[in-house]
Formats: structure tokens, C-alpha cells, sequence
């Protein structure tokens, strides 16, 4: 039987360390999204820079340094802000894709 090998945990950023060292908030400091749900009808996605794709099945948006995949049914932004966006909709699965 073998075993599996496992991935290494990814280390924290210099950024990272940063801001807890100051207690700071980390989506700030980090410019990266801060995703927040309401069950799987509702969500509000901040630090996001662009709308990629938009349809009622799928909504990509691109953040720092991923790609967020929103999939599901229904699904509808409801309002969009400078850094901030609110979808509605039946959420399935939400994907990070790292971009290279």
C-alpha cells in the first residue's frame, strides 16, 4: 500500500504576517476578496476588480490574485459599487483559479 503524499501547507506572506501582527485587516492589507454569504441564496463579494462573465448560471469575477467562479441558478447581481457587488441567485459552488 503506499501512501499519499500530501501538499505542503502554503506559508504565510510577508503581507500576511504583517497584518496580524498589527491586527490589521487582512483583505486590506492583502487587496484580496472578502466573500460573504447569506446560505446559498445571497452573496457580497468585496475587493473584486472586474466583472469577467455573467450569465444566470455563472458569474466570474476577477479579484486579486484569483479568478472567483460563482455557479448556480438564477443568479443575478443585484448591485454593483466601486469594490463591492451583491448576487443573488442559487449557489452551487464558488472555484478560485489562480492566475498565472
Amino acid at each position: 500500500m503506499s501512501k499519499r503524499k500530501s501538499k505542503p501547507a502554503e506559508k504565510p506572506s510577508l503581507k500576511e504576517k504583517v497584518a496580524e501582527s498589527l491586527g490589521a485587516s487582512k483583505e486590506v492589507i492583502l487587496d484580496a476578496p472578502r466573500i460573504i454569504f447569506i446560505g446559498n441564496r445571497e452573496l457580497t463579494v468585496e475587493n473584486y476588480k472586474s466583472i469577467g462573465e455573467y450569465s444566470d448560471n455563472l458569474i466570474v469575477l476577477e479579484t486579486n490574485p484569483h479568478q472567483l467562479k460563482i455557479k448556480g441558478t438564477e443568479l443575478e447581481i443585484k448591485s454593483i459599487a466601486r469594490e463591492l457587488i451583491y448576487i443573488t441567485g442559487k449557489v452551487s459552488a464558488v472555484e478560485f483559479k489562480r492566475e498565472v
